[in-house]
C-alpha cells in the first residue's frame, strides 16, 4: 500500500503495509529496509542457517511488489547476539538479497568478521535451498516424489561463497561464485548450511556429481 502522507511538508522515512495474508499492518524503515513486501514477518518461515552443523541465523523469504512484477527476496538473519538479546527475539537483520545464495553470503560474511576465527577469509561451502527444481519433472522417481512431499528429502544447488579481494570497494564482504554451482542436487532435508569444509556426507551419498 502507498507510503503514508509526510507530517509538517516534510518526506516521511517510514512506509506502511498491509499484509497480504493476515492483513497485519506494519511499517518499514526506508533506509534500512529499502524493498518493498507485503508479508508480515509472523506470515514467513524462518529457513535454519547452519554453520558446520551448529545453528547460527536464518533466512526469511519475502514476497516482492504485486501483479507481473512479483517476485521474491530474502532476509539474512542472525541468532544469539548479544547486543541485540532482547530485541526481536534474540536476532539481528542483516541484509535483503534477490537470491538465497546471495543472503547466505552475507551470513557468511559475519561470521567471517565477527565470529571465532575473525578476518578469516577463505572460501566456504554452501548448501542452498533450490526453490527453481521441478520436483513434478520426468526425472524424478515416485519414491523421490514422495519424500519431497514429505519433507525427508531436498533439492539443493551446492556452491562456494568466496571473499572480495583488494582493490574491489567491497572487500571482504562475500559474494555467491555462481559459477562454482551445481544444483538440482536430491539429498536428505536439514542440510542447507555453510560449511567451511567438506560437504556433509549425507548430501555426497545423495549428490554423485560433487
Amino acid at each position: 500500500m502507498p507510503a503514508l502522507p509526510p507530517r509538517h511538508g516534510r518526506e516521511s522515512r517510514w512506509e506502511v503495509y498491509t499484509c497480504c495474508n493476515c492483513a497485519t499492518r506494519f511499517a518499514r524503515l526506508q533506509r534500512i529496509l529499502r524493498h518493498v513486501g507485503v508479508t508480515c514477518e509472523f506470515c514467513t518461515e524462518r529457513h535454519p542457517v547452519l554453520v558446520d552443523g551448529k545453528p547460527f541465523g536464518f533466512l526469511r523469504c519475502r514476497h516482492n511488489g504485486v501483479g507481473m512484477y512479483t517476485g521474491h527476496q530474502f532476509e539474512a538473519w542472525l541468532y544469539d547476539t548479544d547486543e541485540f538479546a532482547d530485541h526481536r527475539d534474540g536476532v539481528h537483520y542483516r541484509s535483503t538479497r534477490a537470491s538465497r545464495a546471495e543472503a547466505m553470503a552475507d551470513l557468511a560474511h559475519w561470521r567471517s568478521m565477527f565470529g571465532p576465527i575473525e578476518d578469516d577469509l577463505s572460501p566456504v561451502l554452501t548448501v542452498v535451498a533450490d526453490e527453481q527444481f521441478n520436483k513434478y519433472g520426468p526425472g524424478v522417481t515416485g519414491e523421490q516424489r514422495d519424500a519431497l512431499l514429505e519433507g525427508t528429502l531436498e533439492v539443493y544447488g551446492v556452491g562456494t561463497l568466496r571473499a572480495y579481494t583488494p582493490p574491489h570497494p567491497r572487500r571482504g564482504q562475500f559474494y555467491a561464485d555462481t559459477a562454482t554451482f551445481t544444483w538440482g542436487l536430491i539429498a536428505p532435508s536439514g542440510l542447507e548450511g555453510i560449511y567451511t569444509g567438506a560437504a556433509p556426507k549425507s548430501l555426497a551419498a545423495y549428490a554423485p556429481r560433487l
